[in-house]
């Protein structure tokens, strides 16, 4: 087990009478309770495979119902550090809701998201969320063909290959209607046993006064907006001086291996070579100059191990009567796992 990757080794752990769903980039599998692969798509689960996912599940669960364990790469998701007043904790779903095109680049309506309080800060009267979000696209269809099916899902794992510790366990991303629409539902069941019990002991005017209030009370609950107004004044000063700090982080983060990279290309350029512009920009390098021999260039740049995909922009053409070379050279920036592996 200890030789499996990460995924594997989870479901080898796993309930012997669940189907485990890996989603992984733009790939997916389903493993039997033997873990053997019933299916695997290069493609992103999308509206068309649902028929696929439908048959799979209706196969799996002829005898009886089977569970289901989806596992997602943390590639896949998106999380956030948060820090909010304490005083949001009991309407925090609500909250984070309301603000979530603020904490993401996403709208409300276009992602599933659960999050998990990591600490509790109370000198400061704040607490720190982790926001997992993942977009709606990729769950739906899946979602989809469990209604379908007798399949039901147990539990969903974020899982991270290359730190395991960093695994998220049990995340909820149908918390809105599994807890929420459920909670509703309990409270009016009861409300109205509660307005027939009172009814009969006490008559129907002050029952109908009370049930008025108390939906009235409860739409002013469940609206939210008197509570975020509040986050809000409370959160303004916090936030300025966490983006501050933010942006210093930034800096310090982004400056050293920019440093890094400029210092090399100018120990490695040979003298006869003169970099004319040079440019940093989303991830590309750019360097156009001239020199006495060119076609030297690309071998010397490669040998830093920072870039990748080195090549000629435009053809090398001769400079003028001084007999140079002038040359346009773009180069991909490697991430930091490239360049170490290199």
């Amino acid at each position: 087990m200890l030789l499996l990757p990460g995924e594997k080794h989870t479901s080898m752990g796993r309930n012997k009478e669940a189907l485990l769903l890996v989603i992984d980039r733009d790939e997916y599998q389903i493993f039997d309770q033997q873990n053997e692969p019933l299916l695997h798509e290069e493609s992103a689960i999308l509206e068309e495979n649902e028929d696929a996912l439908k048959n799979i599940f209706d196969q799996a669960t002829k005898k009886d119902g089977v569970a289901l364990d989806i596992q997602i790469r943390n590639t896949e998701v998106l999380t956030r550090h948060l820090s909010l007043p304490a005083s949001t904790e009991e309407n925090l779903y609500e909250v984070i809701q309301y603000e979530m095109d603020r904490y993401t680049p996403f709208n409300k309506d276009d992602v599933y998201f659960d999050y998990k309080i990591e600490d509790r800060n109370n000198e400061k009267e704040l607490i720190k969320v982790l926001l997992i979000v993942v977009k709606k696209e990729i769950l739906a269809p899946i979602v989809n063909a469990i209604e379908a099916t007798n399949v039901h899902l147990r539990k969903i794992d974020i899982v991270d290959s290359e730190n395991p510790d960093r695994n998220l366990k049990d995340i909820n991303f149908f918390r809105a209607n599994n807890e929420i629409n459920r909670s509703k539902a309990a409270s009016n069941k009861w409300l109205l046993i509660a307005a027939a019990v009172l009814f009969v002991l006490t008559g129907i005017t002050p029952i109908m006064m009370n049930y008025i209030q108390i939906n009235k009370i409860s739409s002013e609950l469940e609206s939210m907006e008197g509570t975020v107004k509040k986050v809000k004044q409370l959160q303004s000063e916090y936030q300025k001086m966490q983006d501050q700090v933010g942006y210093l982080v930034r800096i310090k983060e982004n400056n050293p291996s920019i440093i890094e990279m400029l210092n090399l290309l100018t120990k490695v350029i040979p003298d006869h070579t003169y970099v004319q512009r040079l440019s940093l920009e989303s991830g590309q390098l750019s360097i156009q100059g001239v020199s006495a021999s060119a076609s030297e260039l690309i071998a010397i740049i490669d040998q830093t191990g920072l870039f990748g995909e080195i090549r000629f922009a435009a053809p090398v053409t001769q400079s003028g009567a001084d007999g140079l070379e002038r040359y346009s050279i773009t180069a991909n920036i490697k991430s930091n796992t490239q360049a170490e592996k290199s």
